[in-house]
């Protein structure tokens, strides 16, 4: 004769502690899940790579150990050329950069792309310089950016009056995330505005 055992129900408080044991994994479950999902925004957020090395200007400047002071000239030029190095791991791609604005003593002509070590002292129309275009650098990579500017705006600020320019922004990409990082140059560039004489709209 064959007995057959029939298992009861489960009492109310085994449902219950179940029921709660789901929901207490399914919230650990989310909460680490969120806090991945936080750690890798707070990294893409602080997370800046690109740092500047090898810098060289064009003349004529006045030299200094942390500083240059380009002449003041109506309608001259100056340039500058860095190496943009990124010394993370993470590839990055360079959409922007932007040193200052129209209404400053040094005003924003254009960027360019160079191959060559002194590439702040190659003269504009040189061969071997591109168009800045966008690009991207892997963990390492480096770069040659050319800043060429012209010296305007002198009636805007009084004779005695200077500006010192020491970072420009750089607009990238890293993997799905756009931010921009002010990054400062290896020596500051102080232009000082010209007494009247020298500044026809004044």
């Amino acid at each position: 004769m064959t007995i057959i055992r029939r298992t009861g129900r489960p009492m109310a408080s085994a449902v219950v502690r179940s029921a709660w044991s789901e929901r207490l994994l399914g919230l650990v479950v989310y909460l680490i899940i969120l806090a991945i999902l936080a750690t890798l925004v707070v990294f893409a957020v602080r997370y800046q790579p690109l740092t500047i090395g090898n810098f060289v200007s064009s003349e004529p400047v006045g030299a200094g150990s942390n500083m240059i002071s380009p002449a003041y000239v109506e309608g001259g030029t100056f340039s500058f050329g860095f190496m943009l190095i990124n010394d993370g791991p993470v590839p990055v791609t360079v959409e922007r950069i932007q040193f200052t604005g129209k209404d400053e003593l040094l005003a924003p002509i254009r960027i360019e792309m160079a191959k060559r070590r002194d590439a702040g002292a190659i003269a504009p129309g040189d061969p071997s310089l591109q168009k800045f275009l966008r690009f991207s650098l892997d963990g390492g990579q480096r770069q040659w950016i050319v800043v060429r500017t012209s010296f305007a705006n002198c009636d805007r600020y009084p004779a005695g009056t200077f500006i010192t320019f020491w970072r420009l922004q750089v607009t990238y990409r890293m993997v799905a995330y756009t931010k921009s990082a002010w990054i400062e140059l290896p020596k500051d560039i102080r232009v000082d505005s010209p007494p009247d004489y020298a500044c026809p709209s004044r």
